[in-house]
């Protein structure tokens, strides 16, 4: 059986991440090999990574897209691509990462790729988010990716996969940015967040490279939460399982952040009037084992009781 090599972009960090573990964890019913894209070959953990057999780390940059395939193999030498985009929060980042992710779409089909998943974030539900950019910056990117990628897969050999998940949990830290997400999660009062743990998007794209031509992942967007639910409430959760209150900002911290970052405070905003659109129980049956937020907080979070 012939190897599928499936490359992996940002396969240091939180998504990028999640997808090695999930393909090392929930093997594939092929024979396969992770190329593992980072940045710095000789990071620790692109180091831990490579001590894996199934893993074969490239160093390189959504920058220079050709370089990458280059050192994959050249032509036909990646069958699967996972692409993930990350918002800078600076000025020009949605061109940024419209240019990166385009980038990598136009290189995936010249270099003749099979399947290539895309995350992406979810926009108000399945329907609108395939018709609503938003007015949030690195969304508003996300959108015109997504449709690049649709545009491009159009009459090829290429299908794809697009992933639309919500806010993380792997946000809520107990170091000073995450009391700060806190504290903007509780700005939303009554109003109920969808939130996803990392390590779900990571089982959702191998699942996809691993059913690419079943219906519910052949060419599909899938907007993906594991919970819904208000900072009150998981702070009650919180109390449960860990015998403390959530951990918090200052609320001028919050303040100060959403001046310093404008896009952050219209994300907020975004949450508040309109907010995320996801079908959990759609979800669930895609996955039956989604994490929860107790769920997460229990056994993900760096929380410790």
């Amino acid at each position: 059986m012939t190897t599928r090599n499936i490359l992996v972009t940002g396969a240091t960090g939180k998504q990028g991440g999640a997808v090695v573990r999930a393909l090392l964890d929930h093997p594939p019913p092929f024979d396969y090999q992770i190329l593992a894209v980072t940045r710095k070959s000789t990071s620790a953990s692109a180091r831990s990574l490579a001590s894996n057999p199934k893993v074969t780390i490239i160093e390189g940059s959504l920058n220079d897209p050709e370089s990458i395939f280059k050192k994959a193999g050249g032509i036909g030498a990646v069958w699967g691509v996972f692409c993930v985009t990350i918002p800078s929060f600076k000025k020009e980042v949605e061109d940024a990462e419209v240019t990166q992710g385009n980038g990598l779409v136009d290189a995936a089909v010249a270099h003749e790729v099979k399947h290539f998943v895309y995350t992406s974030v979810d926009r108000g539900g399945p329907d609108q988010s395939d018709v609503y950019a938003t007015d949030i910056p690195h969304f508003v990117s996300k959108y015109n990716v997504e449709k690049h990628l649709r545009e491009k897969a159009r009459g090829t050999g290429m299908s794809y996969t697009m992933l639309r998940p919500v806010a993380f949990m792997d946000n809520l830290t107990p170091n000073l940015p995450g009391r700060i997400f806190a504290t903007m999660w509780a700005s939303l009062g009554d109003k109920p967040l969808q939130m996803v743990a990392s390590k779900d998007i990571g089982i959702f794209a191998a699942q996809a490279f691993a059913a690419s031509e079943k219906e519910e992942y052949h060419n599909k967007a899938i907007s993906i939460a594991g919970d819904e639910l208000t900072q009150a409430r998981a702070n009650e959760i919180f109390w449960t399982v860990l015998g403390r209150p959530m951990p918090r900002s200052y609320n001028f911290m919050a303040t100060l952040l959403k001046k310093m970052i404008p896009e952050m405070a219209k994300m907020f905003q975004w949450f508040a009037d309109q907010g995320y659109g996801c079908d959990i129980f759609y979800c669930r049956q895609l996955n039956k084992d989604m994490l929860d937020f107790e769920t997460w907080l229990r056994e993900e979070s760096g929380f410790k009781r």
